[in-house]
């Protein structure tokens, strides 16, 4: 591969290696929200103006 390319190739690697560590972060800390705050309880402990806020 040219050295253009192989650069090229690299940064590819690297966005996709990126995109895939930043959907297990969200998935890990959307896991973690949901164990510790679980949605049905939340929301029966909001006021009105918040739980229609939700929706």
């Amino acid at each position: 591969m040219r050295p253009d390319h192989q650069e090229f190739a690299e940064g590819v690697k690297l966005a996709a290696i990126a995109a895939v560590a930043a959907v297990l972060t969200a998935t890990i800390v959307i896991g973690a929200g949901g164990m510790l705050l679980p949605r049905g309880e939340a929301v029966a402990d909001q006021p009105e103006l918040v739980r229609v806020s939700l929706r």
